[in-house]
């Protein structure tokens, strides 16, 4: 059991390190929680040496208690994790409500005037669900923030219209600055609480959207999964765990 945990370990710090190679030259040192991959391959690098320290020694004191306890807590972590990841997965996979009134897409990072691939796998499927829905209002939502030369709301907005959608279908709301702000004042945009609506994001962003949406006041909403597979689709899936966590905790789902 031991030395399995250990192999996993190891090998964990490996991945964490070549996939945070990948990131930073695929999508740049700017990329949010980037620094999460090496931390935790210092993190399983040192807790894999306590645990062979503490399995060399089970039989002295304090490591004969403590080596039981860290292979507990491994596979406690490692369930959590798994757990919840499924959740994010199953999320991805449902299917939104047919006929929606209004499609809000959730803003994400723009570089200049340029979306990221994130926010453009977001207007691309939200272009192909209007084009197939054409009674459906367009809500492009998100802020301007640092290295951005234009809203987010703006270059969703941009990027409908290039993809076809009518200008009188896109509303904009560009004050937000999260997905609570985003959902927060779009519901200020829609006639009422109970009016249908689909919300855009990437699969990873399904769940924790549709909690905010509920928490927020919308009684008839569901989520619509960007379906691009991108190289940092993985590591937004890990980021969302800690982001769940912490949005449960100041009372936002």
């Amino acid at each position: 059991m031991t030395k399995s945990i250990i192999f996993i370990l190891h090998s964990i710090s490996i991945v964490s390190i070549l996939y945070f190679l990948l990131i930073a030259g695929y999508s740049g040192l700017r990329t949010s929680f980037l620094w999460f991959w090496p931390f935790t391959a210092l993190c399983c690098f040192a807790y894999a040496m306590l645990l062979r320290h503490a399995a060399l020694h089970y039989k002295e004191k304090p490591w004969h208690f403590l080596s039981p306890i860290l292979i507990v807590l491994f596979w406690a972590a490692f369930g959590v994790v798994f757990i919840a990841e499924c959740f994010l997965l199953h999320a991805a996979q449902k299917e939104p409500l047919p006929n929606a009134k209004y499609v809000i897409i959730l803003g994400a990072q723009v570089r200049g005037t340029k979306p990221s691939l994130t926010l453009q796998s977001r207007i691309d499927t939200a272009a192909a669900y209007l084009a197939a829905h054409p009674e459906a209002v367009a809500l492009c939502s998100g802020g301007q923030g640092t290295g951005e030369d234009i809203s987010e709301a703006q270059a969703i907005h941009d990027g409908l219209i290039a993809a076809g959608i009518q200008e009188e279908r896109i509303l904009l709301e560009s004050k937000s600055t999260n997905t609570v702000e985003n959902l927060r004042f779009c519901m200020e945009l829609i006639p009422s609480a109970s009016t249908p609506v689909i919300i855009v994001t990437n699969g990873f962003h399904c769940c924790r959207a549709g909690l905010i949406a509920k928490n927020c006041g919308y009684q008839e909403s569901s989520t619509l999964a960007a379906s691009q597979f991108l190289l940092t689709t993985p590591h937004y899936y890990i980021r969302e765990f800690f982001a769940l966590f912490k949005d449960f905790i100041i009372g936002n789902l």
